[in-house]
Order: C-alpha cells, then structure tokens, then sequence
C-alpha cells in the first residue's frame, strides 16, 4: 500500500506531499463549507460605511458573492513565519479562499531548527518537492501570487526559487511568481532583534524569565560580537534573503511584479525601518511598484486582525497591479499607515507620511479609504 498523505490539522483539506509542504486539494475549497461555517469568527469583519471601487486603493476583502476568480492567481504559495501554528495559517487561507474562490493553495512551514540549523543546501533539498509540484502539476502554474512571512518564510522562499532552477537546470526558467506580499519581512540583523526572539522562547514563568532574559542577553552579545568580527554582517542567512528577494536571477520578470509590504512600529523582532527600507531599495533598484503599509499597534505578523479591510484590500490590489499590467509606473513607491484612528474619510484607518524612509525616493502617500494623494 502506499503510504497514506497527511492532513494539516485545523485545515481540512490540506495534504502533504513531503515534510513541512502542504497542498490545498481544489475539490475541498468548495466542498467544505462545515470548515468555513465554524470558522466564520475568524472572517474579516467589514465595514458597511465604506465603498470602494475595483480602481480604488486599496481595495477590502470582498464577501463571498463579490469574489471573482476571473484574473485570479493560478496558485497561492504561503511561506508561514517559523512554528507557525496550523490554526494560525487557517486565517490566511480561508481569506484566500474567500478572495479567489476556487484557488488552491500551497502552504510551506518551517521551524526554528530547520531555520537556523540546517544547511541552505539542506533546505533546497528538502523544499524540491515542492518545486517538481510546480513544474508537473497537470495544471499549468505560471501565475503564482507568492505570501511570505517573517524571516522564515522569506528565507523559505528564497529555497524554493533556487530549487526551481535546480529542477529546471535552466537560468532562464525562474519561478513565475507574478506578485509578491511580505509581511513582517525581510529584516537585517539586529542584536535587540535576537535578544527579542530569545524572550518569547523562555517559559512564561516569572523566575525563569528574570533568570533567563539576562543569562540569554549575555550569551548572545558574545555570539553578537564574534559573529561581526569572524563572519561579517552581510554574510548571514537574514542578509543573504534580503539580496535574494531583489534577485533577478531568481525570479521571473522581477521588475514586473508589484509588491507589498506590511510592518508595524510595534514588531519587536523585525524593525520596521529595516522593512520600508527594502521597499524603497525594491523600486528604486528594479523600478518595481511597492505598496508599503505601515502599522502603529500591531505585533508581529499580526497586522490584519483589527485591520482585514486594510490588509486584505492591498493584498488584492497587488495582484491586480500585476494582472492588469501596471507593475511599474511613475508612483513606484505608495506609502500608507495605519494609525487605528479615524480620519477625514471616516473610513477608520488614518494615513500620515511614512516620514522616515530610507533612499532618495519619498513614498507617495496615499489615502487606505478613497486612493487620494496626501501630502506628507
């Protein structure tokens, strides 16, 4: 007998076709409604007071009959950030599901051991699966909207990429990634942002943490100092996916694919600077469109629970970027953010200037609610 594919749990169905590798079955997205009836808490909430057109920017995520697949993606890659739970990623795809109706989707998880243990060599190996999953599918996969979250999944992305090439053994076959969302990534390497990451991994016990916060601190400010002194700080694995994600080598037509971005001021394991300057660096490198949405109150990888409208209405506006063709324009660089306060539009979500923005090109600012120009 052959051996029997896993199911993610909380996501009915989701099969595995190797470890960490899950592919939505297209049958269950509309032969499943149970699922999505019990999940309907999770469901973006909407807001009845505002009206947005399919030329507004950007756009809220639409109800079940306003959902279109006409122009959709063919497939939707989610690289979750590491150990990521299963009914965390649920959200995202039953959003996705809602917005392109129809749509499979292909989930690819990691954990920290395989972040920041295993060889890069390691990975690509383990993440060829999913890549030969591209290139056999029975249905043609050349429009993929690609959702990368936090250092991890970034970094998974970056392996898929390079395991395409490997499959195809040809440069000039890329991954046909046609649009690119990046939440909470990518970063730089930060020694507040290690010590961060090592706080949330201690127990919640409160003589553990006061013991543990200073013992960790120390240990890793002597890791800090070794690492910038013996190995450079452009030469590691946070680095190595910043450059990557701009890669041209690794992506196809890279210069015609919009992006977004989402960070927060209150992320405290990513700097959100490090994130707007990767979207700024984005369009004046590659000419490419960058949405970038930037949050007051939001944690990491928490910025579409209390802003669905926001979040998911960019998400969609990427895509149609691509789609209808306008990847590249004069307004490269689109800057919003998202106070959680009320504005002039009463949309409840107010836009100042994304003031701080590294390079010499200044986001446009725009209104989340009406697509108006602000002035900074």
């Amino acid at each position: 007998m052959g051996k029997k594919k896993q199911t993610l749990a909380f996501v009915p169905g989701f099969v595995s076709i190797a470890p960490s590798i899950w592919v939505q079955d297209p049958k269950s997205i509309t032969t499943n409604p149970p699922y999505a009836q019990r999940q309907q808490h999770h469901l973006p909430r909407q807001r009845p007071h505002l009206s947005f057109s399919a030329s507004s920017s950007p756009l809220p995520l639409p109800s079940a009959s306003e959902a279109t697949t006409q122009g959709a993606p063919d497939l939707i890659i989610i690289t979750s950030w590491t150990g990521a739970l299963p009914k965390h990623i649920a959200k995202y795809t039953l959003s996705y599901n809602q917005l392109y109706p129809g749509v499979p989707l292909m989930v690819i998880t990691t954990t920290i051991w395989d972040l920041a243990i295993h060889t890069t060599e390691t990975k690509i190996r383990d993440i060829a699966p999913a890549a030969k999953y591209l290139l056999t599918s029975p249905v043609p996969k050349s429009r993929i909207l690609l959702h990368a979250f936090s250092e991890g999944g970034a970094h998974k992305a970056v392996c898929l990429a390079r395991a395409y090439l490997l499959e195809t053994k040809d440069p000039n076959i890329r991954i046909p990634i046609r649009a690119f969302i990046f939440d909470s990534t990518p970063g730089t390497p930060r020694y507040a942002s290690n010590v961060a990451a090592f706080k949330r991994s201690l127990p919640r016990n409160p003589a553990a943490r006061a013991l543990g916060v200073p013992v960790g601190a120390s240990v890793l400010a002597v890791t800090w100092v070794m690492f910038i002194v013996f190995v450079g700080y452009e030469n590691n694995l946070i680095s190595h996916t910043r450059r990557a994600l701009n890669d041209e080598a690794l992506w196809v037509d890279v210069r015609k694919a919009p992006r977004t971005y989402f960070f927060s001021e209150r992320d405290d394991l990513i700097n959100w600077r490090d994130v707007e300057k990767h979207g700024v660096e984005s369009a004046e490198k590659l000419g490419v469109r960058s949405l970038l949405v930037r949050f007051r109150m939001s944690g990491h990888c928490g910025h579409a629970r209390g802003n669905e409208g926001v979040y998911w209405g960019a998400v969609r506006r990427t895509w149609e970027a691509w789609d209808a063709g306008t990847g590249r324009g004069a307004d490269d660089v689109v800057g919003v953010m998202v106070n959680g306060e009320e504005n002039s539009c009463g949309a409840g979500e107010s836009v100042a200037g994304c003031g701080e923005s590294a390079g010499r090109r200044h986001p446009v600012l725009t209104c989340v609610c009406c697509g108006e120009k602000l002035e900074d």
